[in-house]
C-alpha cells in the first residue's frame, strides 16, 4: 500500500510520499496542506506531531490489558501534570513485566486542533506519532534531530524521548538522562536547522560519549520517514481519538461478529463496575500520595486544601517570570552552569532558589580559584554574582555565592 508521510509544524506542513513503508521519498513539499495532492483513495497515512506539545511519560500501574491501562495510567500520571488531568488526551504504549507502562500525554484541544487541521484537508490519518519517536534507535544510542526554528526533539528509548528548544537543551538533557537506566553509548545527532556545533558540544558537556553529526538530507521529514517503524513508539489515535474509518475497513468482518461482540460486552459489564470501583480506590490512594509529595516539597504551606493545584501554583511561579518581568529559574540556571562546567576545581554543595535569587554553597580548592569563577561570572550577560561568605576547612575553601538577574 501506498504511504503518504506528513509532519505538522508551527507553521504549515511538510508531506511525501512513498511506494511502500520504509522507503526514502522521492520529494518532499512543504507548505499549506490545502496544496497537497491526493494521488490515491488507498493509502496508509502516518502524521507526525511536534513532541515539543507532547509529554512522554511513564507509570507503574497494578493492571494490565488494553481498556483498562486506558482507564488507570492517566490518574498514575496525574502527579507529573500540571494541568487537570481531565484536560489531557493520554495514550497508551508498551508495558513491561514490572507494570511499568509508557505513555504520551497531549492537551485534549491541541489533539482537535490537529485533527481539525487535517479534516478540513479531507486527511484521515492512520497513525499520529510525536516526530521524537520516529528518528531511528541504533543500539543503546540516543537520536537527535535539529528543526526549523532551533527546536530539538531527542529519542533515547524505543518510547522515550523528548523535545525543547537549543538554549535549555543540556538541562533538558541531562534532567532526563536521571529518569533512565543508563547514559547513551553515542549520540547520533541529525542537524536540519543552523547550521553550527552548538547542540553537539552540549551533548558532550552532559555525556562523555561520541556525537556523531550529520547534515541534514533534505527536509527533516526524510529523517523520520527513515527512521520510522510502525510497530515501534505511541499511536495518539487511542480513546476518543480512534479514526471511524479504521473500524469500517474490512466492515464486512466486522458485521459478522457484531452477534459476538454484543454477548461479550454484556459479560464485560458486570465485571468493569467492578474495575471502576477498584480505580476509584486507587484514584483515592494517588490523591493522599499527592498531598504527601506537596506536604514535603513545600514544608512552610501550612493549609493545604487543593495540592493539585496550589503544587501548580508553586511550579508556575518556579518555572515562570519573576515579578520584575526578569528571567525564570531555568533560564537564571542555564547561565549559571555554562560558568560552572568550565572550572572543574569548583564543587557544589547545596543550591537553593528563592524571589529569583538562587544561592550556591561552594568547596573551592582556594581562593584564586573563587575569583576566576567570580570573574567568569561577571562576563555573563544579564546576571549579577554577590560573595556572602568564605571560609577555609580542612584546607578547602568553603564559599557561599548569590546569584540573580540585573
Amino acid at each position: 500500500m501506498q504511504q503518504l508521510y506528513i509532519h505538522l509544524h508551527e507553521q504549515g506542513a511538510s508531506w511525501a510520499y512513498c511506494a511502500e513503508a520504509g522507503c526514502l521519498p522521492e520529494q518532499v513539499e512543504s507548505g499549506d496542506l490545502a496544496h497537497l495532492q491526493r494521488r490515491d483513495d488507498d493509502l496508509n497515512i502516518v502524521v507526525f506531531v511536534p513532541t515539543v506539545d507532547v509529554l512522554l511519560a511513564s507509570a507503574t500501574v497494578p493492571v494490565k490489558g488494553a481498556q483498562k491501562l486506558l482507564q488507570a495510567v492517566p490518574y498514575a500520571l496525574e502527579e507529573q501534570l500540571i494541568d487537570d488531568v481531565e484536560s489531557m488526551h493520554v495514550a497508551i504504549g508498551a508495558q513491561d513485566s514490572d507494570g511499568k507502562v509508557s505513555a504520551a500525554v497531549v492537551v485534549e484541544q491541541r489533539m482537535q486542533r490537529w485533527l481539525q487541521q487535517l479534516q478540513e484537508n479531507d486527511i484521515e490519518p492512520d497513525v499520529m506519532l510525536p516526530d521524537a519517536l520516529a528518528l531511528p534507535r541504533v543500539n543503546g544510542d540516543w537520536s537527535a534531530l535539529q528543526l526549523a526554528g532551533d527546536i530539538v526533539c531527542v529519542r533515547s528509548g524505543e518510547q522515550t524521548g523528548f523535545a525543547c528548544d537549543v538554549e535549555n537543551l543540556a538541562i533538558m538533557a541531562s534532567s532526563h538522562a536521571s529518569e533512565c537506566e543508563a547514559d547513551p553509548d553515542a549520540v547520533q545527532f541529525t542537524n536540519c536547522g543552523s547550521e553550527n556545533n552548538e547542540i553537539a558540544e552540549q551533548f558532550k558537556k552532559v555525556f562523555s560519549v561520541p556525537v556523531n553529526s550529520e547534515s541534514c538530507n533534505g527536509d527533516a521529514l526524510a529523517a523520520l520517514i527513515s527512521g520510522y517503524q510502525s510497530d515501534k513508539g505511541i499511536n495518539l489515535l487511542q480513546g476518543a481519538f480512534v479514526r471511524s474509518t479504521r473500524w469500517l475497513r474490512g466492515k464486512q468482518r466486522w458485521l459478522s461478529t457484531a452477534a459476538l461482540l454484543a454477548v461479550w460486552v454484556v459479560l464485560q459489564f458486570s465485571l468493569d463496575v467492578y474495575q471502576v470501583q477498584q480505580l476509584k480506590s486507587v484514584q483515592a490512594d494517588y490523591k493522599d500520595k499527592i498531598e504527601q509529595v506537596f506536604r514535603e516539597t513545600f514544608p512552610n504551606v501550612k493549609r493545604v486544601s487543593d495540592p493539585q493545584k496550589q503544587m501548580a501554583i508553586e511550579l508556575k511561579s518556579l518555572r515562570g517570570a519573576t515579578a520584575s518581568g526578569g528571567e525564570g529559574y531555568l533560564e537564571l540556571m542555564a547561565k549559571i552552569s555554562q560558568v560552572l562546567v568550565k572550572i572543574p576545581a569548583v564543587q557544589i554543595k547545596s543550591m537553593s532558589y528563592k524571589n529569583a535569587v538562587v544561592d550556591i554553597e561552594l568547596e573551592l580548592t582556594d581562593l584564586q580559584v573563587l575569583e576566576n569563577l567570580k570573574e567568569s561570572m561577571i562576563k555573563v550577560a544579564g546576571i549579577k554574582i554577590d560573595v556572602k561568605s568564605s571560609s577555609q576547612r580542612k584546607g578547602k575553601l568553603r564559599s557561599l555565592i548569590q546569584v540573580r538577574n540585573q
